[in-house]
This record gives structure tokens, sequence and C-alpha cells, in this order.
């Protein structure tokens, strides 16, 4: 590990801002500009280190000294740096990353001794300063107190004048300088006085809970009481409280690995660990809350309620986790954790192993969970999950091309509205009507509303994060929103291997090349076998006009999965390169099989808009549209129609989908 050179010069300049650390202060053009503390302090280590490359652990040791983190809080501070710095994709004057190593400050710094005093000070009281005085507290998003603001002046003294002499003085001219005036004035105040930061969100994980049974058929009990707990810790003050989501905290099920270790992997600062025991008609569950950086146990209980009581008790565990670790709920929330939830025992099992094989994202388990869904509503008819459990199964079925979207869209608008009907405030049917309406109806404004009433209701649901900024955002062309969307589904979702690849694949078509190959490749690292991501690297290839790579990928991922839309890719990329033979016998082989299985229809019209046979590319987009195919919602802005985007049936085609 390499030694940081941190010299302690008080003033630091560089372009058009200065850097103070003993003030804890940037500006720029002699405004400040407010940091997050660990954001200051990041740009403070590689301003003193300007020129050099400074390696990741060595800043993850110098801004958290004391702390385990995972390197996406480093990754997140230089984000919010080069956006205050004003770096853009296109343009990186300030921080360059060095792949693999770090980064490295490339604008050349001034150091700057710090002076007693300036020379407007020595000539005019404190108070009277030009700009406000900023206050002597070294915390630099504290707003200036009054006493440090400019005394207002007295006004001068003057004759009274007569009404109608005053106003035949008044100029259009005069008014518009006064006006300007009176807009600088309020610039003035707004930019010079510092803004007071937000504190900081405690993140928290629920670690998956043990199944004390003895009988493994209860793993689905174990891995329900950990996704409705975190959903119920998520919901309470999401301005306070991030909660690591459910799919990235099952691979620590039954690990080995140290409180601290797990701790820097999320980027938590507590985890919640718990087990449970059950009999005919009881439940046990002992929780204990522990706090990563000294692995201190800071709380423990046991809660003992009938199987019919089990949602209040999970209610007790938050309402006890939130009381620890000081997030203040309002009495409303108070009154609801409180409220008993009775709920039919045998219907929430049967909730539960829906969700269960739901989590599996396989066909086989999609069918599993349809069953159990339906269980659940048979024993209770007015069970609001269940339909809304439903709605998720149909929704993915058709997304995952396991069913035909005609098919299972229509059963996923159905579940999702009757649950809402029986319970308005669930974020996972919100959610899912949100991409129901845009794939089944080409709803655009809808859909987006039902995205916003989900995080509305949980900001913490990165389902919802995800769906709305791959799903909707993206699809109209809204990259740049996109993308932060995604990134605050995987700050929620560290370990979601799909929410990684779609992250990547927006990085890629949004133009950002580099970034998207390096996500890539973390994925691949971890995941080699992983066909999806495998898919989009090939699509990114493509985009470059690699397709000497896109075709290599391409044949990989479908060795591990073969599936009709992989293989239409590949004959695509076939086409591209100049292959017409082998891309014609694809594709000829995918429309005798479309005779007797399902195969989506755009996958094989891109194979004829590469071939530049245009006629047949718009009969199976025809297809396409009445199976409302979710290719079709990229039709206004996906890069695989630029060739035909001149041709009136491309036109006709945009106009009848309603794209925005």
């Amino acid at each position: 590990m390499r030694a940081i050179d941190n010299n302690q010069m008080d003033l630091y300049e560089f372009g058009p801002f200065r850097l103070d650390s003993a003030k804890r202060l940037l500006t720029r053009d002699g405004r400040p500009i407010p940091l997050q503390p660990k954001t200051f302090d990041t740009l403070l280590v590689l301003v003193r280190n300007s020129q050099k490359v400074v390696l990741k652990d060595d800043l993850l040791n110098a801004v958290w000294a004391d702390t385990f983190v995972e390197e996406s809080n480093l990754t997140q501070n230089v984000f919010m740096l080069r956006k205050a710095l004003g770096d853009t994709d296109a343009e990186r004057r300030y921080i360059i990353t060095v792949p693999g190593r770090g980064y490295r400050f490339a604008e050349s710094v001034r150091a700057v001794a710090q002076p007693e005093h300036t020379p407007a000070e020595s000539q005019l009281p404190r108070t009277q300063i030009g700009l406000a005085t900023l206050p002597t507290s070294l915390d630099p998003y504290a707003v200036a107190p009054a006493s440090h603001l400019p005394p207002s002046l007295p006004a001068p003294s003057v004759p009274a004048i007569p009404t109608a002499r005053l106003r035949s003085r008044i100029t259009p001219a005069a008014l518009l300088l006064a006006a300007l005036f009176t807009i600088a004035l309020l610039l003035w105040r707004h930019y010079s006085t510092p803004q007071a930061a937000s504190p900081p969100r405690i993140m928290l994980a629920v670690m998956p809970f043990q199944n004390l049974t003895g009988d493994p058929e209860q793993e689905f009990f174990a891995d329900g009481v950990t996704e409705e707990i975190t959903t119920q810790l998520g919901r309470l003050r999401p301005e306070q409280l991030g909660v690591i989501a459910r799919t990235s905290v099952m691979p620590y099920k039954r690990t080995n690995e140290r409180t601290d270790q797990i701790g820097r992997e999320l980027a938590v600062q507590y985890l919640l660990e718990g087990s449970f025991r059950r009999t005919a008609d009881r439940v046990r569950i002992t929780a204990q809350l522990i706090r990563v950086n000294d692995q201190s146990h800071l709380w423990a209980q046991d809660y003992d309620r009938s199987v019919q009581d089990v949602l209040t008790m999970q209610d007790d565990v938050a309402a006890s986790v939130a009381r620890e670790i000081q997030i203040r709920l309002t009495p409303q929330q108070l009154t609801a954790l409180h409220r008993p939830r009775p709920v039919d025992p045998q219907a929430y099992e049967d909730y539960l192993k829906g969700r269960f094989f739901w989590n599996q994202r396989t066909e086989n388990g999609f069918r599993k969970a349809i069953e159990h869904f339906d269980a659940a509503i048979a024993k209770d008819p007015n069970y609001a999950r269940a339909y809304a459990g439903l709605a998720d199964v149909y929704v993915l079925m058709g997304g995952y091309a396991y069913a035909p979207q005609s098919y299972a869209l229509p059963k996923a608008k159905a579940a999702a509205l009757k649950a809402l009907a029986l319970d308005d405030q669930l974020p996972e049917a919100y959610t899912s009507l949100g991409l129901i309406l845009m794939q089944s109806d080409w709803n655009w404004l809808d859909s987006q509303k039902n995205y916003q009433r989900a995080l509305e209701l949980d900001p913490n649901y990165a389902v919802a994060h995800h769906w709305y900024g791959d799903g909707y955002l993206a699809i109209v062309g809204r990259s740049d929103d996109s993308i932060a969307e995604l990134r605050k589904a995987h700050e929620l979702d560290p370990l979601s291997s799909i929410i990684q690849v779609d992250l990547a694949k927006q990085l890629c078509f949004a133009g950002h090349q580099a970034q998207a190959l390096e996500q890539f490749q973390k994925i691949l690292e971890v995941r080699p076998d992983y066909a999806q991501a495998l898919y989009y690297l090939s699509q990114c290839y493509t985009k470059n006009r690699d397709y000497p790579q896109a075709i290599a990928v391409a044949e990989k991922m479908i060795a591990l999965e073969p599936n009709p839309t992989f293989t239409a890719w590949l004959a695509y990329n076939y086409a591209l390169s100049g292959r017409r033979t082998e891309a014609l016998r694809i594709a000829d082989q995918l429309r005798e099989a479309s005779r007797r299985t399902f195969i989506d229809p755009p996958s094989i019209a891109h194979i004829y808009i590469a071939l530049g046979d245009h006629d047949q590319a718009f009969f199976w987009l025809e297809k396409g549209f009445n199976e409302r195919s979710p290719y079709m919602l990229s039709l206004r802005h996906g890069w695989l129609y630029d060739p035909v985007r001149a041709d009136p049936r491309y036109l006709d085609l945009a106009r009848r989908v309603g794209l925005p």
C-alpha cells in the first residue's frame, strides 16, 4: 500500500475553485458548494495528491480510517464530486479513473498560505464585509447566524416628493434596473449562505432468518419472515433509514463470514439477525440487532405469538429496531405498527410459498408460484397481497418470454387492480401496474403515475426503482434519469445481478461504453456463466460495431442457455458481419419453430433488418405489435431500428404504439 501525501496546507486553488481544509469549505468563484463530510475528505486527499494515482484501497483507508465500507461508497463519493466540480462523462477535467487501480486528480493545484486577514476585512468591521461572513464553526453545512449577516443600512432622509412627480420620474429603464438588482440580491443571499446538509441515511440489512424447526420444508417460512421484516423496516422513515433488499442478503444464508465483513460488502451500519421456531399454531421469533463497526449486540428479544398474529409480531420487531437505532417515527406510524393485523395462517403460508418460488425466477418456479397464490386466494378471497404476488408472476412470465404477453399481461393487470381494490397501500401492486400499463396498454402517463405512487409508499423498494429506471425512463429516452434510478436500485440491492446488468446495459446504450464494459467485467468475474449479462454485453459490442467480439460472446451464452432470443441475436450479428448464409439459415429455423412454440416476433424481425429485407422485417414487427411484444417499446429510441426509421411503415408503427 502506497503512503498518501497528506501535507497540512490549509488552502488549495484549482480552476475556479478554492478548497479550505481548515474551514472544510469548497467554493467556486467565491460561492460555497455544499459537500457531505466524506465527500469533502475524498476531494481533500485527491487534491493533496494531484497528478498522482491514488489507489482505491489507499483512498478507502484515508477517508474511512476506522470503518469497513464497500467500494461502492467510494464510487458514490467520486460520482458526487464530479457532479459538484462539473465533470461530465464526455469530459473529465478534474477526476480521472485509472481502470483497475484508482483515481488521479488531473487539474493543476496551487497551495496557498492562509492569510491572517484580507485587505477588505482590515478596513471594515466584521459585520460590514461585502459578503456574509461564514460561521466560525467548522461545519460547512451550518447556516450563518443572523449576527453574521450584513446589517440593514438606515434609509437616507429625503424630502417628500408628490406622488405625481414621483411617477413621472420612474422610467422603464429604472424599473428594469431595480428588478435586476432585486434578482441579484436574492441570488447573492441564496449562494452566499451555506445550505444545511441532510444527515446521512442509516443503512441496515435484515439477515436471512434461521430455520430452527429441524424441518427443511419450513425454509419458505424463514425466507418469508426475512422479507416481511425487511419490507416493514423499509417503509418506516426512508429518508432516515435505507434497508438492503432481500435478494442481496440471501447469499449470506448459512454463511460463516464475519459481521464486519458482511457490513463492508453491503455498506451497512447495522445487521438484524434472527431465527424462528414454530408449532402447528404458534411461532417464536428471536431477533438481535448488531452494530457493524464494533460488532456489539445492541438489543435482543424473543417474540411468541399465534400464527394468526405473525404479521403483528413482525411489526413489533420493526418498531423495536427503529427505536434502538433512533429512527423517530410519527404518531401515525406508531399507531399503524401496533394495529392488529390478523391473517389466515394457511393463506399466509401459501402466500409465502408463492413468493419463495417467484424469487427463483425460473419457468417452473413461476408456475408453482401461481399455484400457491391461487391457493392463498381460495382460502382468503380478500387477501390483497396474494393478488399482488399473482400480478408479479404474470408480469415476469411475459417479460421472460415464458408466455406470450397477450396472454400474461391481461392476467397480471386483473390481479394488480384487484389487489389495489382491496388495499390501496401496496407498492408491489403499483409497481407491477406501472409495467403492465406500459407494456399492455401503452398508457405512458398512468404507467409513470403508478411507479411514482409505489416509490412514494416505499422509497426503499428496490424493484420499483429498478423497473421505473429500466422499464420506463429508458424507454422514453430519459437515459440520465434512468441511470440515476438504477443506481438507487443498486444501492438498495447491491448484490442483485439483474440490477447490475440493467445498469451496465443502460450505460452502454447512453454512450458510456467504457463504464459499461467495466461494469460487465465486474458482473462476469462473479458470475461468468450469467447468460443475461452475456446477452447485453454482446449488444454492447454490437453497438460499438465490434462484431467478432459480439459473436464470440453470443456463442458462449447460447452454449450456456439455448434460447430462441439468444439464437436470433447471434444471427443478427452474423448478418451485420457479412455472414448472410448463416444468418438466413437461423432465420428460417426460427420461422419454422414459431409455428410450434412461442418466439418473440421482433427477435426475428431484427435479423431481417440487418439483412436489409425490410418487407420481412415489418411482417414480423407487425406480429410483434399484435402480440404486445416488449421489443415494441424500444421502437422510438432503440438503435436496432436505425436502418428503418425513414420507412413510412416504421413511422406508422411508432404512431400506433404511441411512444412519447
